[in-house]
């Protein structure tokens, strides 16, 4: 027998030969691959990029050590590509771009390829304006200019002079115009043409040495979603079982609490942590995809991860993902509902101290990963009626800190989403969040977002309806407003003594006195929680 070696190298080639591939049936698409996902914009990023020959990154291709025989995927780009029996090679990495690029460029009038017409007009149907020399759709039922051409006509000389006889030349446009565009179609046709892409190409790999070469050489690029890796690895083509496809349903399901955006690799970490350890990196994933029962409870788990974001946005009015201080904390409260079918009301309110100290502490970046997997083998300690604190500490007698008050509200600090969400909480009271998202406003809008200058609201909250308010105050003084006005603004920290002081014109003095409103209720709150609430210096 043979002795086939691995073999890895990185060749130089032609856009063009690379979709003859393609349409030849000699580059296949792995069933494990997610469906195509890219929208009308990011197909026509792609095509700018190629115009003004940007590297568009390098395509994964990878030959088995032997014939996996799969039902691989045969649609790129809303066509169906013929399935090659003597040789399997196939696009490991890539698969959306090159997904794009052949939809794009293949005429539909001209190949023998069957395809989906509806799912072609609604995505690869690009044209490119050779006046504003961009890419474009058009809209539906609209007709396209002279100077708007389809992309697929540029890659065939003969076919591009026929239709520019028949639409750009027989047009009104000028003869000077006309070599205007000309001169940019042939521009465009070029670059397309000679364009080329890195192909590293993966030969004599098994599956698990061929994903775990994909994933060393996105560890310095673009972040490698941890669940492509275990579809891959968990692929039976005697099972239609897919693990992407649950992470699509998740996402999908999540819009409803402004949780959509949430990284794959997030909720991956929430299905690998419920096989019994805590999980942040892509350690075992192998292992992970290889067990027996990674389907039967993967395919569960999508419920509890939701709960858990409900009980985030109704109860604790992180009403969209990025308003969580850590992703982590989504982990353990997936855990939470997973093991406790019907939490205790005491239950629910050990949740909420255990995810205000968790924020306000700082506690998943003080603690290292060690630490992190103590409190996560503590809390689920407790879930099983084991531990009577949620909380894991080193250290018992010792109060948590908060840090500082913020200067300056910003998305990228922990401590200011915490600020963010004890105001969203004072805004809400005991009332469930809609299909809605935060806002801030500022009272001076020649002053930084800090936080005595800055309303933290909901959307459904109308700046415009804010500054009426606050205008009337000005005005007309307090006795302008009437009590579900004064109610409104003592829920964003404007007392009726800060009202009075807006009333005389000291915006200053207005503005101190809100930040006194908010770190009086707010260190109120943290000393409740059992933490030593951190003045501003100042103070």
């Amino acid at each position: 027998m043979e002795n086939k070696t691995l073999h890895i190298e990185t060749n130089i080639r032609l856009l063009v030969n690379l979709l003859d591939d393609l349409r030849m049936g000699k580059l296949q698409i792995p069933p494990f691959q997610r469906e195509f996902v890219w929208t009308r914009e990011k197909i026509k990023q792609l095509f700018d990029s190629i115009s003004q020959s940007y590297p568009i990154g390098s395509i994964i291709l990878w030959k088995p050590a032997q014939k996996m025989g799969w039902k691989n995927i045969s649609n790129i780009g809303a066509f169906q590509i013929p399935n090659a029996d003597d040789k399997e090679v196939y696009i490991l990495d890539g698969y959306q771009r090159v997904s794009s690029i052949f939809g794009c460029l293949t005429n539909p009038n001209k190949t023998n390829l069957q395809y989906d017409l509806d799912n072609w007009q609604s995505l690869f149907n690009l044209y490119y304006d050779l006046e504003d020399e961009s890419f474009v759709y058009l809209r539906t039922g609209s007709s396209p200019q002279p100077c708007q051409v389809p992309v697929f006509i540029l890659m065939s000389t003969s076919e591009f002079r026929q239709y520019s006889r028949k639409y750009i030349e027989n047009s009104n446009i000028s003869p000077e115009k006309v070599d205007v565009y000309l001169d940019r179609a042939d521009t465009i046709s070029a670059r397309l043409f000679s364009y080329q892409v890195a192909c590293i190409e993966i030969t004599n790999a098994n599956i698990e040495e061929a994903v775990d070469i994909f994933s060393r050489i996105n560890s310095r690029g673009t972040e490698i979603s941890f669940d492509w890796m275990v579809n891959a690895l968990s692929y039976d083509k005697d099972n239609s079982f897919k693990f992407a496809d649950l992470i699509d349903e998740l996402q999908d399901s999540l819009k409803e609490y402004n949780f959509d955006g949430i990284s794959r690799n997030v909720l991956f970490r929430c299905y690998q942590s419920a096989f019994g350890k805590l999980y942040i990196d892509q350690t075992d994933i192998e292992a992970l995809a290889r067990r027996s029962d990674f389907p039967s409870v993967t395919k569960n788990l999508g419920q509890y991860i939701t709960r858990a974001v409900e009980f985030l946005h109704n109860d604790l009015k992180v009403i969209e993902y990025k308003l969580l201080p850590y992703p982590t904390q989504l982990i353990f409260m997936m855990e939470f509902f997973r093991q406790i079918a019907q939490p205790s009301e005491q239950q629910l309110v050990d949740l909420k101290k255990w995810f205000w100290i968790t924020t306000y502490s700082n506690y998943f970046t003080t603690n290292s990963l060690a630490n992190q997997r103590k409190a996560y083998d503590h809390f689920v300690r407790y879930l099983q009626g084991v531990e009577s604190d949620m909380l894991y500490s080193e250290n018992h007698a010792k109060r948590d800190n908060t840090l500082a008050f913020p200067k300056v509200i910003r998305m990228d600090a922990v401590r200011n989403k915490a600020l963010i969400l004890f105001c969203l909480n004072k805004l809400y009271g005991n009332e469930i969040p809609e299909d809605e998202k935060y806002q801030m406003i500022r009272i001076d809008t020649r002053q930084p977002y800090n936080p005595a200058n800055t309303i933290i609201c909901n959307k459904k909250i109308s700046e415009k309806e804010t500054r009426n308010d606050l205008l009337c105050v000005l005005k007309e003084g307090l006795s302008s407003l009437d009590n579900n006005r004064i109610n409104r603004l003592e829920k964003m920290f404007i007392s009726e003594y800060a009202i009075e002081l807006l009333s005389k014109e000291n915006l200053e003095s207005f503005c101190k006195q809100r930040e006194k409103e908010i770190i009086k209720e707010e260190s109120l709150f943290v000393e409740n929680l059992g933490m030593n609430y951190v003045f501003p210096k100042d103070m």
